[in-house]
């Protein structure tokens, strides 16, 4: 048996106003990404997984919560997030101005080329990972570190977030 699933958006009159975007997003990532961001200067397009056909983009969210599609591990909550910390040094989120990302998921097919089956598949896979999609931007473009707030890393054991001293940790890489 097939199942055909067709997402048609709708506009009702006197539909109520989307709740307002924070004035800021998270890029969520691992400790090794986040070096190699710092490295390059700039959070820049993921071309991983990306079909020749499509734009990178790359990911924010508005939630202050750890992104469940950040996990390198196919293991939903605490404790794949865990094994992403142990295997690759750590839990990172970047605090940028929301105008680096500003758009929604609705808009990657038509910004990025992504297939309307492709862009389900990813709503479907994050909301089985536990993500909120809703909360989901991107941008086409690269976010220079001169756009970011505050870098932060995960502690495990209090499960907060602290502030990373930049210039220590590029000293040490």
């Amino acid at each position: 048996m097939k199942i055909h699933i067709h997402v048609i958006p709708i506009d009702l009159p006197g539909q109520l106003d989307p709740v307002p975007d924070p004035p800021f997003v998270w890029h969520y990532t691992t400790g090794a990404n986040l070096d190699l961001i710092l490295r390059s200067g700039a959070i820049l397009p993921t071309i991983a997984k990306v079909p020749p056909h499509e734009k990178p983009v790359a990911w924010f969210s508005t939630s202050d919560e750890w992104e469940a599609t950040a996990t390198k591990v196919p293991v939903p909550g605490k404790v794949g997030q865990l094994m992403t910390a142990q295997a690759q040094g750590g839990l990172a989120r970047i605090h940028v101005p929301a105008s680096a990302a500003p758009h929604r998921i609705q808009d990657l097919p038509r910004l990025a080329g992504t297939s309307p089956i492709d862009w389900l598949g990813l709503v479907l896979a994050g909301i089985e990972l536990g993500a909120d999609p809703a909360t989901w931007r991107f941008t086409l473009c690269s976010v220079p570190v001169s756009l970011f707030r505050e870098v932060e890393l995960l502690d495990l054991s209090t499960d907060r977030w602290h502030a990373v001293d930049l210039a220590e940790r590029a000293c040490r890489n």
